[in-house]
């Protein structure tokens, strides 16, 4: 069994006259992994079932007007209407089920909520995350048996038709299906844009490099594009023709080399501890991160940076030599700069290409935020530094002053590791 279905059988509607709905009347099951997402108590009738009643063709307009933005946006203020099943209702009972996107996979959550009108409430909550190809296809066999079911009842649906070949014809060509999916990224529907702004999206892909070009749409606010990719560009000019010792960069990034194949955060834990056993070092780093950095593996650069209008933290690029030139906005503070720092270093030394650290919860950024939590406060040091089952208020603060980072980020270490309880 899929590990995310819609499952369907068609029925004759009651007291719906829109042809369209009544059409379409079905009772759906919705499931992922084995749970059942519609699973409702029906107050009425004091019954628990797995299954509701409800016109499919609302569900299959919402997937078709969403299409790009379900499976290509996922920057932190993506609307909910572009990812949640809610936006589908018109009145009848669904499930609070949003589709939150990333690179390769695609989570499905979804919590306990009510339809009054119809007297159910939704039982079930929980989260999966799955590769996105098998839940588009399942999306897809929806909208198509929606589509077949109006052609055999000769029901008038011509924009729901037209609306799903134009998104068929955009992802079977490589230029259409990149220019739409740049365009959701940016949170905007490619196929209801101003001229003007068209022609910025069709324009990035000669100004800014591919390394780049997925982050940077995530994470600029629509008003910052053309100004943005500017600054992002020059940023990385100046660092390819910068010249200075290459110290120990290029043979260090050849020995901590992710392995493919796993989860991002995986990838990044793995990277770190791999980078403090060649460096020899197991618990806190005492010195400021950059003269750390620079005792371990030789110059590099640290300049000022930032991209108004965006969510974008920080960067790296290569110079001619091959040791990075970081960037990151000098206004933050110590404890948040090491933390940026470090997640740019581990962009770097993934691939020594240009890239871009930012506030969105792609796969990239899952990666180097591990590598950086990890990298700053090994877990198994902080295993040790624990003293009982317990964490307070006060150990808290006085790890994270001795690890230099964030209480934030200590309570993700703590709590992704399985370390400790943290009193609330």
């Amino acid at each position: 069994m899929a590990d995310f279905c819609f499952q369907f059988e068609w029925e004759d509607s009651p007291r719906v006259r829109t042809p369209e709905l009544a059409a379409t009347w079905a009772r759906l099951e919705i499931r992922a992994n084995q749970q059942q997402i519609t699973k409702v108590e029906a107050r009425r009738s004091q019954s628990i079932r797995t299954g509701i009643y409800v016109p499919l063709f609302p569900i299959a307009e919402w997937l078709v007007s969403n299409w790009f933005f379900l499976w290509e946006e996922w920057r932190a203020h993506a609307r909910d209407e572009h990812h949640s099943l809610l936006a589908a209702r018109e009145g009848f009972a669904l499930p609070d089920l949003r589709f939150q996107p990333t690179e390769s996979q695609v989570e499905l959550r979804w919590c306990r909520s009510q339809a009054p009108l119809s007297g159910l409430e939704f039982l079930s909550e929980g989260s999966v995350v799955l590769p996105k190809g098998p839940v588009q296809d399942e999306c897809t066999r929806l909208v198509e048996a929606v589509i077949e079911r109006l052609d055999n009842r000769s029901v008038e649906a011509q924009r729901l038709a037209s609306d799903w070949r134009a998104v068929v014809e955009a992802t079977s060509d490589p230029e259409l299906r990149t220019f739409c999916g740049t365009a959701a990224r940016l949170g905007c529907d490619p196929f209801d844009l101003p001229e003007d702004t068209a022609a910025q999206i069709e324009g990035l892909g000669s100004v800014l490099p591919e390394p780049v070009l997925d982050d940077f749409c995530d994470a600029i606010h629509l008003e910052g594009l053309a100004s943005g990719a500017l600054t992002v560009m020059q940023f990385i000019n100046q660092a390819a023709s910068t010249i200075g010792e290459s110290g120990q960069w290029a043979r260090i990034r050849e020995q901590v080399r992710p392995q493919p194949g796993t989860q991002p955060w995986i990838a990044g834990y793995a990277q770190a501890r791999s980078l403090r056993n060649l460096l020899g070092d197991r618990g806190p780093i005492a010195l400021g991160i950059k003269e750390y950095l620079q005792g371990k593996f030789g110059p590099f650069q640290l300049n000022s940076f930032g991209v108004a209008s965006s969510d974008i933290d920080g960067i790296t690029a290569p110079s001619a030599t091959d040791a990075p030139v970081f960037g990151i906005n000098p206004a933050v503070p110590e404890e948040k700069m090491r933390f940026l720092l470090c997640r740019a270093l581990s962009d770097h030394l993934f691939a020594a290409m240009p890239s871009l650290v930012t506030r969105v919860k792609s796969e990239h950024q899952q990666r180097n935020r591990a590598f950086a939590a990890e990298f700053l406060v090994p877990a198994e040091s902080l295993r040790r530094s624990i003293h009982g089952g317990v964490v307070g208020e006060e150990e808290l603060s006085d790890l994270a002053q001795e690890y230099k980072v964030s209480e934030f980020v200590l309570r993700h270490q703590i709590q992704n590791h399985g370390l400790a309880a943290i009193a609330a």
